[in-house]
């Protein structure tokens, strides 16, 4: 019991510093507004509980107050200077750059292969779970809905480098957590269940490292990561995958290449 309490205590306090960092990324200075307890569970990646105790600890040091109404939880003291700086310079000059190509099929160990890496992938978790609700209305289905996850980290020469989630629908790929998750899962599905993919969007942007992602590829609260959200559609346009992908981003160049008709 008392492990457990101080396993809950640690990731509270690391919740605070996280939430430290978060209102320098976003400018949030005294009388701003913190988003709400699900968005910050969501943006740190830890659970709303943890998120409370890390409030409570925030409120008993005068750093937020929560007001009844709309008000809502606002700043009370200067907490994006609390924290010792956590962002870095991205600054990839003495970095090995991992090159990745966006909206592509091809699976990561077969691009490092061609650069001359070896990559090693680490299966974090793999299960049938009730996912996010953006994960479901890309597959179109009922909010909350057991889809698989799989969730990876990809490192070279011992150095993580992307953090992976990745989604699937149980009903069209059943066994398929009992295939070899350490391989691309988009060559797995073309190889071993005949998917033909017939194109892959992907949406890319910036975003700071939180929680479980930053502590998984080692590196400081807000880091700067890229985070790709692809979406993988057959030939009948069905989305077979959708991959929330996150690089380090002084490890990794994304090359996008288009063919124009």
């Amino acid at each position: 019991m008392a492990t457990e309490t101080g396993a809950r205590s640690a990731a509270a306090a690391r919740a605070v510093h996280d939430i430290h960092v978060l209102a320098d990324v976003d400018g949030l200075g005294i009388g701003s507004r913190l988003p709400s307890e699900r968005e910050l569970a969501e943006r740190l990646h830890v659970s709303r509980s943890t998120v409370r105790l890390a409030l409570d600890i925030m409120r008993a040091h005068g750093e937020i107050v929560t007001r009844a109404g709309r008000a809502g939880t606002v700043i009370a003291s200067d907490i994006a200077h609390h924290a010792a700086p956590s962002r870095i310079d991205i600054n990839a000059k003495s970095a090995r750059i991992i090159d990745r190509r966006t909206a592509s099929t091809s699976g990561i160990p077969h691009m490092l292969a061609s650069q001359g890496m070896d990559c090693a992938t680490t299966v974090i978790d793999a299960a049938v779970r009730e996912c996010p609700p953006e994960i479901c209305r890309a597959f179109q289905v009922p909010a909350l809905q057991q889809l698989i996850c799989v969730e990876r980290v990809r490192s070279v020469d011992g150095q993580p480098f992307s953090h992976e989630r990745t989604y699937l629908h149980p009903h069209d790929y059943p066994d398929f957590l009992e295939c070899d998750l350490t391989q691309s899962i988009y060559q797995t599905l073309q190889f071993q269940y005949g998917t033909v993919l017939r194109a892959v969007d992907e949406t890319i942007e910036m975003v700071p490292a939180f929680g479980s992602i930053a502590r998984q590829l080692r590196v400081p609260s807000g880091t700067p990561l890229l985070a790709a959200c692809s979406r993988a559609t057959d030939t009948l346009g069905h989305t077979v995958v959708v991959s929330i992908d996150a690089y380090v981003a002084a490890q990794v160049r994304l090359t996008t290449s288009r063919t124009l008709e």
